[in-house]
């Protein structure tokens, strides 16, 4: 390096210091006004496979409550479920990663990939991502107004989770265990949807085994994803089970993904659930996470 030149931000990347950010010019949010665009980021509306993290344990809780019902739910019922929830999903999700973007804006700007998110490089203010946020939280209320009243009382916890995550990567190298818990709650949103009392002795062991095999699946999921950001975070100062466990996360999901089916495979039998079950959806899970870990690059 010569004298005077400036000292690369992230060297363990080719990126400049000052590179800048370029505003899409594809796909939907290219599509909206320019002011707009901060905000559909903050949403991450261009980047679906986060809802679906949020929307499945939904779908599954939606289909499990139905199982373990006094009489099915009519299948219009389920659908009309299926929708509400999707809308929800897409509000919660942008409501919990604006307010972690803002509470992550000083990481965001020492971490390459999370660098040009709208909060970090000034396109939308603190005071305007809260405003935001709360902004979305209100929007949620119409939904939750259209469900029975357990949704709500379950509602609570989720949104105090969300807000706590952030602050985990602080204070401990297990926040996805602490994500783990508000996405897992969709099973009893979802049990309390269907008016089916998920604390209900009859039925609490085998939802139990449900959520946490959700829990599970989170933990998985999000420390491989993890990996990508590990030497900045590192560099930053953020915590993660992918920081914690770099050299055997391997070996750590494995393990995780065992326990996975084996609380699946209890929920379907304290439940009573056919073969079809234990066929499809133990035996499709066990092979997606094996397959998973195996050919995921980590490096």
């Amino acid at each position: 390096m010569k004298a005077g030149d400036q000292k690369p931000e992230f060297p363990h990347t080719s990126a400049a210091p000052n590179d800048q950010y370029t505003p899409p010019r594809k796909g939907i949010l290219s599509m909206l006004p320019t002011a707009c665009v901060p905000y559909a980021e903050l949403m991450r509306l261009e980047k679906p496979a986060g809802l679906y993290a949020f929307y499945f344990p939904y779908i599954i809780g939606i289909c499990y409550a139905a199982c373990i019902r006094d009489s099915p739910p009519p299948l219009e019922h389920m659908m009309s479920l299926a929708g509400l929830f999707l809308v929800w999903c897409v509000i919660l999700r942008g409501a919990a990663c604006t307010w972690n973007d803002n509470t992550d804006q000083e990481f965001d700007r020492k971490v390459l990939r999370c660098r040009h998110r709208p909060i970090a490089r000034g396109a939308v203010s603190t005071a305007q991502g809260h405003l935001f946020t709360a902004a979305l939280g209100l929007a949620g209320v119409p939904i939750l107004l259209n469900l029975p009243a357990g949704c709500t009382y379950h509602a609570l916890p989720v949104t105090i989770l969300f807000m706590l995550y952030p602050f985990a990567k602080r204070v401990t190298y297990y926040p996805q265990v602490v994500l783990g818990f508000p996405f897992a709650w969709a099973v009893f949103i979802c049990c309390a949807a269907l008016e089916v009392d998920p604390f209900h002795p009859q039925v609490f062991g085998s939802v139990a085994c449900l959520f946490m095999a959700n829990v599970s699946w989170t933990i998985i999921y999000d420390t491989i994803y993890a990996h990508q950001d590990i030497k900045d975070d590192v560099a930053a100062g953020v915590k993660s089970m992918a920081v914690r466990f770099a050299d055997s996360t391997k070996l750590l999901t494995s393990i995780l993904a065992a326990v996975q089916v084996i609380l699946l495979l209890a929920a379907g039998r304290l439940a009573g659930l056919s073969s079809v079950y234990f066929i499809v959806s133990c035996g499709g899970t066990a092979f997606a996470l094996a397959n998973m870990i195996v050919r995921v690059d980590l490096e």
